[in-house]
């Protein structure tokens, strides 16, 4: 039976140098589920080191963590890309980590970018510039990630910076999935209006950096599961799932379901 589902799909933790140090995996995943989230999705700059360590901290919850990245193109586009795994997501790290500038990150100009396991004990620093756009130019992004099964669209497309509409000028027509994000500045109500003829699946999520963001704004999922699968199937419009940016209930569909509810239904 399709029911609708709660997530925010984009939340940074203390390996984003631009993230606050709140963002450990014990106050992120319980203020994810004090926000009614059914899922997020881990999604740090360039990088998916630390995806294990919060999914481990869910794990004993009815909070689904996806494994993500916020990939920033050789054009400075923000790319969300989910994973069916951690397998997957890693995989796809390489290929951005052979991507990656080259040089050291200085912790004093663009901020610490932690590893830490799920008890929140850092077990290091990366060096890496994982601030930075990386040497491949979107296409090659989103084939890569294709190849890997994963999920990618354009992030906060209303924004100026770092948007896909603000660099190139326009969304291409090619892209394989028919999903584009808005930020959390976005008016749902006036964003539906804007893309109701555009054949688009809209997605609000927080692009959170502290505690107080997650779940600030998101999006609902008909889904039968909280389920990769599942969400790929909502991200085609197949089979009845769908994305709302709009409570449910205006929706014409059933009401959603609460996050407890929904911790029958969570799978891997």
């Amino acid at each position: 039976m399709l029911r609708w589902f709660c997530g925010d799909l984009h939340l940074h933790t203390v390996l984003s140098p631009c993230s606050e140090l709140s963002m450990g995996p014990k106050d992120l995943v319980a203020t994810a589920i004090a926000q009614g989230l059914d899922f997020i999705a881990i999604t740090d700059h360039n990088s998916t080191e630390n995806v294990a360590a919060y999914q481990r901290a869910a794990a004993a919850t009815p909070l689904q963590v996806f494994a993500g990245i916020e990939v920033s193109t050789r054009e400075e586009i923000h790319m969300i890309a989910l994973f069916p795994g951690l397998a997957s997501a890693v995989d796809f790290q390489g290929f951005v980590y052979d991507h990656l500038q080259e040089g050291t990150n200085d912790p004093t100009l663009w901020g610490p970018q932690l590893l830490v396991d799920e008890e929140e004990t850092i077990l290091g620093e990366s060096s890496r510039l994982l601030s930075l756009p990386i040497r491949a130019a979107y296409e090659r992004v989103v084939q890569e990630a294709v190849e890997r099964g994963g999920i990618i669209y354009p992030a906060h497309i209303d924004r100026r910076a770092n948007s896909m509409v603000r660099i190139l000028g326009f969304l291409p027509a090619d892209l394989p999935f028919k999903v584009i994000e808005l930020s959390r500045r976005a008016n749902p109500d006036e964003s539906v209006e804007r893309y109701s003829s555009s054949g688009l699946q809209l997605i609000t999520a927080s692009d959170a950096h502290d505690l107080p963001q997650i779940g600030c704004v998101r999006s609902w999922f008909r889904l039968e599961a909280p389920t990769f699968g599942e969400l790929l199937l909502a991200c085609t419009q197949a089979e009845g799932r769908r994305i709302s940016i709009l409570e449910p209930e205006r929706t014409g569909l059933q009401s959603p379901v609460t996050a407890t509810a929904a911790a029958d239904g969570k799978g891997a």
